[in-house]
């Protein structure tokens, strides 16, 4: 597919995109997170790869949540080969981190009168409203010729973002508009979607390379524009809700808690309040 697509997106830009490899362009799709699994053995060794959508139908957020989106929301996932972008294992849990201050930036240099700060684990905000959703999963793919029970696949990272571009938060459930917001709705104008979109994927792999080069500068900052930094915060667990003063995000990828029992460090979770 070439030229303009119906939203306005200049898929001849993206293609001559310096890191991008491939573009996978659909008019709709339940979820770009989803087609980019289901294509993960064919475009892994074509990564870092873009899975691109005008209009997503059944986004999935954390813990199998729904994603809301309408036509006019930027919705799109990246393939990424983790073992080529040289991320350890053990640091991958950073790339949501990582991926959260790539769009905080792009939307920054968009809107520069505007707040834009990060949500641990995988979120985006403009003050206290919630911009972007981000989610970062971990696939195994199964070598070409190789079917032996026990033998580990290649890994693949599927780093799925949706942000609400030119979509009114007028048109989503009641729930979504009190917490929610879109740049249309901010800065009372549409943007250029192609535009908004090359300039995450320029962020992207300068943060996903400071995982690996750079940590320290990466977690600085991550702290730097952490929305919950300093704030007393409760956070949903599978068994029970922990309520604590946040010190930041450390160089796991985990949230740290100053609790009532001492320092708790977090892997997940869901935050309910903070203040």
């Amino acid at each position: 597919m070439q030229g303009l697509s119906s939203s306005g997106f200049d898929l001849d830009r993206l293609r001559r995109s310096e890191w991008i490899r491939h573009v996978e362009f659909h008019r709709s799709l339940p979820s770009t997170s989803t087609t980019a699994l289901e294509l993960l053995p064919q475009l892994l060794s074509t990564a870092p790869a873009l899975v691109l959508v005008d209009q997503q139908t059944a986004g999935r957020g954390r813990k199998g949540n729904a994603w809301w989106s309408s036509a006019g929301a930027l919705t799109f996932s990246v393939i990424i080969d983790p073992l080529v972008s040289g991320i350890a294992p053990e640091r991958r849990s950073l790339m949501s981190v990582a991926s959260a201050l790539a769009v905080r930036d792009a939307i920054s240099r968009v809107v520069p009168d505007r707040i834009v700060q990060l949500k641990w684990p995988n979120d985006v905000y403009v003050g206290t409203q919630k911009l972007c959703g981000i989610l970062a999963e971990q696939h195994s793919v199964q070598q070409p010729g190789v079917q032996q029970p026990g033998v580990p696949g290649r890994q693949g990272v599927i780093i799925g973002v949706g942000v609400n571009v030119n979509n009114s938060l007028a048109d989503a459930p009641s729930e979504v508009q009190l917490r929610a917001a879109s740049l249309f709705d901010l800065q009372h104008q549409s943007f250029d979607m192609t535009s908004i979109l090359e300039e995450i994927l320029q962020q992207l792999p300068r943060r996903l390379h400071q995982i690996s080069r750079q940590l320290p500068g990466l977690l600085a900052e991550a702290n730097r524009y952490h929305l919950l930094k300093g704030c007393t915060i409760t956070v949903q667990l599978p068994e029970s809700q922990l309520t604590g003063h946040c010190i930041g995000i450390d160089e796991d990828g985990c949230l740290v808690l100053n609790t009532d029992r001492g320092i708790r460090r977090l892997s997940s979770g869901v935050v309910m309040n903070w203040q």
